[in-house]
Order: C-alpha cells, then sequence, then structure tokens
C-alpha cells in the first residue's frame, strides 16, 4: 500500500512540474527552494480544484435531481434485500450495524446531490442558496476568495461540499433555505434518533454515551429504512416544489 500511495504521489508530482514547465516557462527539475515555487504550486492546485468543480458540475447538469432521488430509492429498497434473517450472532450484528449506518449515508448523498442538482439547474434556486449563505455565514471572503471559487456561486457550492447531512439539522436548514419555508416533516424526531444511533454505530461500536450497546436485528434495519425514506419524500417534496416553481421575484 505505501509503495502504490509513493507512485502515485511521484505521479502527481510529474504532472504538476510538466504543468509548471508549460505555465511558467520554467525547467520541469526546478528547485522547490525557488522562490516563485510556491506560487506555481499554488497556481497548480487551483488549477486542479476549479477542474474537479467543472467535473462535478458537469454531472449535477447530466443528472437532474428527480434522476438522484430515483436512484437512492432503488438503493435504498435493494439494502432491504440484502436484510437476513433475525441472529444474534456477533457476525450479523455487525452487517446489520453496518447495513444501518450505510442507509443513513445514502440519504446524506442523496441531499446533498438533490441540492448541489437542482442549484446548478434552476437559477432561482441558485439565488436563494447564495441568499440564505449571506445570513447564515460568518466567514469573511476577499476578492481573491471570490475570484478563486468562480464567484460567490463558487463559494455557496464550496460550503455544501463541506456540510454533512446525516446532521438533520443541517438538512432543515437548508432545505429551509432553498424552499423559503420551514420543512414540515412528522418524520423528523425519528431522524434524529436514527441519525445518532448511527453515530454510536460508527464511532462506539455501537454503544452509547453511558455505554449501553444497541442490539439491532433485520427487522429494525428494515424499519429504519422505512422511516428514512419517509422523510425523505418530506425533504424531496419541499426542494422538487421549490425547484419547480416560477415567480416574479426571480
Amino acid at each position: 500500500m505505501g509503495s502504490t500511495k509513493e507512485w502515485m504521489m511521484d505521479q502527481e508530482n510529474q504532472s504538476m512540474r510538466k504543468w509548471m514547465s508549460e505555465a511558467f516557462d520554467v525547467s520541469e527539475d526546478v528547485d522547490e527552494e525557488t522562490p516563485e515555487w510556491e506560487y506555481m504550486a499554488n497556481a497548480y492546485q487551483n488549477k486542479i480544484d476549479a477542474e474537479d468543480y467543472e467535473a462535478e458540475m458537469q454531472w449535477f447538469a447530466e443528472h437532474p435531481y428527480h434522476e438522484i432521488y430515483e436512484s437512492y430509492n432503488i438503493k435504498m429498497h435493494q439494502l432491504q434485500g440484502m436484510l437476513s434473517n433475525d441472529s444474534d450472532s456477533y457476525v450479523d450484528q455487525m452487517k446489520h450495524q453496518m447495513m444501518y449506518s450505510h442507509a443513513v449515508t445514502l440519504f446524506e448523498a442523496m441531499v446533498g446531490d438533490i441540492i448541489k442538482a437542482s442549484v446548478k439547474t434552476f437559477p432561482h434556486m441558485m439565488t436563494l442558496l447564495t441568499q440564505g449563505h449571506a445570513d447564515i455565514e460568518t466567514e469573511k471572503y476577499t476578492l481573491k476568495d471570490i475570484i478563486k471559487h468562480n464567484g460567490v456561486e463558487g463559494i455557496a457550492m464550496l460550503k455544501l461540499n463541506d456540510l454533512t447531512f446525516h446532521n438533520i439539522k443541517n438538512v432543515e436548514q437548508y432545505v429551509n433555505i432553498l424552499s423559503a419555508n420551514k420543512l414540515s416533516s412528522v418524520h423528523k424526531s425519528d431522524m434524529f434518533k436514527i441519525t445518532s444511533m448511527r453515530h454510536d454505530f460508527v464511532h462506539r461500536n455501537g454503544a452509547t454515551k453511558d455505554g449501553v450497546v444497541h442490539k439491532i436485528n433485520g427487522k429494525t434495519v428494515d424499519s429504519t429504512i422505512e422511516k428514512i425514506l419517509l422523510y425523505s419524500v418530506d425533504v424531496f417534496k419541499a426542494i422538487s416544489d421549490a425547484a419547480e416553481k416560477r415567480t416574479d421575484k426571480f
């Protein structure tokens, strides 16, 4: 593993030096102690970041938010289909913990992706996102930051990438920003419990802060997936309704 990582780092270094040579007319063997090295290295990283961003935005442009949601539902039902009969064996306990955690991960990815896809497709959704960021963001950005991230929209998308949507407070905050309404869901309390238990599985080997171990089985996981799907319907509907809405305001 170590040799593979070293090889990949060496390949990346060679690519960077080749780009520096072409962009700044310097030798590919330029010394890292050269005064201009840091500037050139930062310029290369900015180029890579911009290419990654463009590739991600292109993916969202080609995959509408409703397609992402449909794919998510398929994966969740496939996960249900993998559930085995109840068992108290250690192997099944571990498998059920992993499936439980993965269900939350699928939810998290779906929320982030449909938000990005909708703001990429609908200009008024991007307007809501940037305005919402302006209201809740305390960090100050320089003109250099704005240029680096392709404007305020790029910064807004960057902040989205940094969020974790297994945090239900984040989910509700951003759904509220994009829908301009408070998300109403009777399944909210269930999601807080589900994500809390998921945290215990991932970080404490299935135990609470008090050391109480969660016991789960196939039925528990199946029921949890159903609850996540019900909450997902409310989240998707709020974003979908906002995305398709047309008003003179925008």
